[in-house]
């Protein structure tokens, strides 16, 4: 499978013309994790996106009390990474290869430049990171009910 259609099965680039696609191509590098491996640590600076397109990976978060928290398994043709993409800021979650795993890299900088020549891409997008808020918002509302059930049994 070409670069590009591997591309083109990620859903936030679904809907990209073979030309951008193929743009965006040239601008991805591939990179393989052992299983174990971190890909990404909370609270490092680097702020690529990673496109899975084989293999599973964790995605985790420390509480207070230091516990790793599970906000999510993601798998092919899934991204992590595009918070940091995004906003320029630290790594919000680790994130863990659950299986040997290989990604796309995009770097921030050649992604801004992409975004200002293909406006398409950043629409493309919204959706799934509003989907991933949707989600963690039921995730987080689960999560209160049962506080909630367990300090009224309290």
């Amino acid at each position: 499978m070409t670069t590009e259609e591997l591309l083109g099965r990620v859903p936030v680039f679904s809907d990209l013309s073979p030309a951008q696609l193929a743009r965006l191509s040239q601008l991805v590098a591939p990179r393989t994790f052992a299983e174990g491996a971190v890909i990404i640590r909370e609270g490092e600076t680097d702020a690529a996106l990673y496109m899975i397109v084989q293999g599973q990976v964790a995605v985790t978060k420390r509480t207070p009390t230091g516990a790793a928290f599970e906000l999510a398994r993601l798998a092919a043709p899934e991204i992590v990474g595009d918070m940091a993409l995004l906003d320029g800021q630290s790594r919000s979650a680790t994130v863990t290869a659950l299986e040997p795993t290989e990604c796309l890299v995009l770097d921030r900088p050649a992604f801004l430049a992409t975004l200002h020549a293909e406006p398409a891409l950043a629409i493309a997008m919204l959706p799934t990171l509003s989907q991933r808020i949707r989600l963690l918002e039921q995730r987080l509302l689960a999560l209160s009910a049962t506080e909630v059930h367990r300090s009224s049994l309290a």
